[in-house]
């Protein structure tokens, strides 16, 4: 309980304020809106610059949807990043929701703009002690330190009622605004809360000034009712994330999505590259499991597949996503496999990593069902046992009905394989290579490539000149 307490010494002639743990180590608990647990896997949010890149001036999704204000509302976010809703009537609601408060946009701002939920975290996360006198201190000295250090915890406790009530006003104007659906829900949380009894007391000593109303204060505020007070900053924190959705989808002119069997793309882009960048239809019927993608080489495969996986992902939040329409299945997780690296270390080869990130994608499928994507797969092993592996993962892929995969490729030999399997759609990009320099388009199109331009690049970039005749 963080209270007024007495330390053992008194090591500074000045009151001190400890700081307890950082409010970003600390899981918002707030589970009926905002999952703790992240349902997306580090290493897929890694592929994705979800929430971080290691590109110089790269950007991130979660820098390109993020409108908070507040370091709360910002952390709400990202949990809503890492753990999307995984149903259809979640999705929908959460898409009721965030078109509900774009159409008040700027009521919700100004509400959450005099809400401090920072500052009633911090107040609510510092522990002030108390020193007991130094057997060397005289008692005169004691005295003035004791009265400086009640003046000066005073003062902190005063900043703490005003930051409290500022939270209390916010979230009891968000409960008259707050309405059908999802909405609803938050603000049957914020009712909750708001009429438990120790809030109720907190509110009616927010507004003392004696030393005995704010010392009262303090001891409820940082004691019993501040788990309470936490899940009310959580709840702010978490309208704020939606107004951030809300905001970004109407300023980048995304589409709501609609859940349903299969996936059809018309029209859909990579979030970071913007509208004006290549679009591209795509058409998964519902029987369709694996599209198998080929292509040379800078042509657009990677681009494409990362854009169909923010793209569900975005969907999975409630957002928009960046397309003209989009119809998607609901899944119980994201996967990727694109960054794969080995580790020296713990003796794992890079092909042998590559496995184990295709045997993760297993055992999520034994947890439910999962929307993933593969680049070039296997490729840390030499062609043939690569095609081999490749064809078993992709047939035994197909089979299953809890799963759409999206694959890379550069191995056309696998392809005569799939060809008459209707739950592998085989789709292709391509290179102009009719000029000195290829050209791509990046445009999507049927069908398999067996295309390549490795020797095309190796001349282009004249590394046989430079290494001479033989």
């Amino acid at each position: 309980m963080n209270t007024v307490e007495n330390s053992t010494s008194m090591e500074d002639a000045q009151p001190q304020l400890q700081t307890a743990a950082g409010p970003a180590d600390r899981p918002i608990r707030f589970a009926d809106i905002l999952p703790a647990t992240p349902s997306i896997d580090a290493a897929t949010l890694r592929d994705l610059e979800v929430l971080s890149t290691t590109s110089r001036g790269g950007t991130t999704l979660l820098a390109l949807v993020d409108r908070t204000r507040s370091r709360v509302g910002q952390r709400c976010l990202r949990q809503f990043l890492q753990a999307p809703a995984t149903s259809a009537e979640e999705i929908l609601a959460r898409q009721q929701a965030h078109r509900a408060i774009a159409s008040a946009a700027e009521r919700y701002r100004r509400i959450l703009d005099g809400a401090d939920t920072d500052g009633t975290e911090r107040y609510l996360s510092s522990n002030w002690q108390l020193p007991t006198e130094h057997p060397g201190v005289v008692q005169v000295g004691a005295v003035a330190f004791r009265f400086g250090w009640r003046k000066a915890y005073l003062s902190d406790v005063a900043g703490g009622q005003a930051r409290v009530a500022s939270l209390l006003g916010a979230a009891m104007e968000l409960r008259a605004n707050l309405d059908a659906g999802l909405l609803q829900r938050l603000r049957d949380v914020f009712e909750a809360i708001l009429e438990a009894p120790d809030v109720q007391e907190l509110t009616r000593l927010s507004t003392r000034t004696s030393a005995g109303g704010r010392t009262a204060f303090d001891q409820l505020a940082r004691g019993e009712g501040k788990s309470q007070l936490d899940e009310l900053v959580a709840a702010v924190g978490t309208v704020e994330a939606m107004w951030s959705l809300a905001v970004d989808t109407e300023e980048h002119g995304w589409s709501y999505p609609r859940p349903s069997s299969h996936f059809i793309a018309d029209a859909l882009y990579h979030p970071f590259l913007g509208a004006n960048s290549v679009a591209n239809n795509v058409n998964c019927d519902d029987h369709v499991h694996v599209c198998f993608i080929t292509g040379p080489n800078m042509a657009g495969k990677s681009t494409f597949l990362k854009a169909v996986a923010l793209s569900m992902l975005l969907a999975h939040v409630g957002a928009g996503v960046p397309a003209k329409s989009l119809e998607f299945p609901p899944v119980g997780t994201i996967f990727s496999s694109v960054n794969v690296s080995e580790s020296l270390s713990a003796g794992e080869s890079f092909y042998l990593a590559e496995v184990r990130r295709i045997r993760a994608l297993a055992l999520a499928l034994q947890r439910g069902s999962a929307f993933a994507i593969l680049d070039e797969p296997l490729r840390g092993t030499n062609v043939y046992d690569a095609t081999e592996a490749t064809i078993a993962i992709t047939t035994r892929l197909a089979a299953r009905n809890d799963v759409l995969v999206l694959i890379a490729s550069h191995l056309a030999e696998v392809v005569p394989a799939m060809t008459d399997d209707r739950r592998v759609l085989l789709l292709h990009f391509a290179a102009d290579t009719s000029g000195e320099q290829p050209r791509f388009d990046y445009r999507l199109r049927d069908g398999m490539s067996a295309q390549r331009l490795g020797m095309t690049l190796l001349r282009q970039e004249q590394v046989l000149a430079l290494l001479g005749d033989v």
